[in-house]
């Protein structure tokens, strides 16, 4: 099983032989969303027939169907189980102004799911549930851009982005909903099945192949060689991660110095330094927007301690993280 970080360093590694998702609908859910997931999934499964892989519609009140946006009703499959019965909990919401329509017990099941360490996946306006539960405070999450400005608005505390089909921050994943949520569903075949069963999955939906698709956000877009494009892109995906410059490069089939040379061509920075300097970044919004102690920080950003942190925290950046939190507050 390949994957581009290292699954010992942060977040929860998946049981062998089976992908299980329990999903929650919100009133008005986005039924692509669902279908993709769905799909995905389905196709997985043909592809691979040594793992298991499954959805579980579950809901507080399992006997009243769920109406989609597009007037589908969809009953769900059981109440709430453990959540360890399942890999992920993922949520797709509806339109903003029904938000406020989903079952107190079906947050409830989300917060406590998240207590007991089980990933969670906002999907489209999901997110937005998942930060009026306070579940997305100081991270980063990846939101629709028509929604974007709404979420910025209201949810502050949240490092909101656009442009990426998913973001990856261990204990919760986000992604804008839509087309991109086939891409996430691919991922966490990748993820659980390998790179081979994802290829095949993605070949069965007609998705473009990584190496020649074009990111979305613009700073990426404009990067010249595929090859490094994807790279940034799973940089910035899973930037909270344990990424590897050998992982990386395995994913783009090339050797680790091969990579170091795309990276210093275009940044003059290796792979390394590069991935540092974005989670430096990253760091500074925490720093101005949380309340998290210096320390954590440093533990989150992957540092190996606080005195790593600092020492390249102030050769970025000229200062200390401490001055900086201070002349920016």
């Amino acid at each position: 099983m390949k994957t581009v970080f290292t699954p010992s360093g942060g977040g929860i590694t998946a049981p062998d032989k089976r992908l299980h998702i329990g999903l929650l609908l919100w009133p008005h859910y986005s039924l692509l969303a669902v279908s993709g997931l769905m799909e995905a999934l389905r196709y997985a499964a043909k592809a691979q027939q040594a793992i298991s892989f499954n959805i579980t519609l579950v809901s507080e009140f399992p006997d009243l169907p769920i109406t989609s946006s597009a007037g589908v009703t969809i009953r769900p499959d059981s109440s709430h189980a453990p959540p360890d019965a399942f890999n992920y909990i993922a949520v797709i919401g509806g339109d903003l102004q029904s938000l406020d329509r989903g079952y107190q017990g079906d947050r409830e099941y989300l917060a406590h799911a998240h207590h007991a360490r089980i990933p969670l996946i906002g999907i489209g306006t999901g997110s937005f549930i998942l930060a009026q539960e306070g579940l997305l405070n100081e991270r980063r999450a990846s939101i629709h851009p028509y929604h974007l400005d709404t979420f910025r608005q209201t949810f502050p505390q949240v490092y909101a982005e656009e442009g990426y089909d998913f973001i990856d921050e261990g204990d919760v994943l986000t992604c804008p909903g839509g087309i991109s949520t086939l891409t996430l569903a691919t991922e966490l075949i990748r993820a659980h099945a390998g790179s081979d069963t994802a290829s095949t999955t993605c070949q069965r939906l007609s998705l473009v192949p990584h190496e020649i698709a074009t990111p979305r956000p613009a700073n990426i877009a404009l990067i010249p060689d595929s090859r490094l494009r994807r790279v940034v892109m799973l940089i910035e995906q899973f930037l909270t991660r344990p990424l590897t410059t050998a992982g990386l490069a395995s994913e783009v089939a090339l050797s680790e110095r091969q990579l170091n040379r795309l990276f210093r061509a275009e940044f003059g920075k290796t792979t390394r330094e590069f991935i540092r300097s974005a989670r430096l970044r990253y760091a500074c919004w925490l720093l101005k927007n949380s309340q998290q102690s210096v320390t954590d920080i440093a533990m989150r950003m992957g540092f190996s301690d606080c005195a790593h942190f600092i020492r390249h925290f102030q050769s970025e950046y000229g200062c200390t993280p401490g001055v900086w939190r201070t002349s920016h507050s």
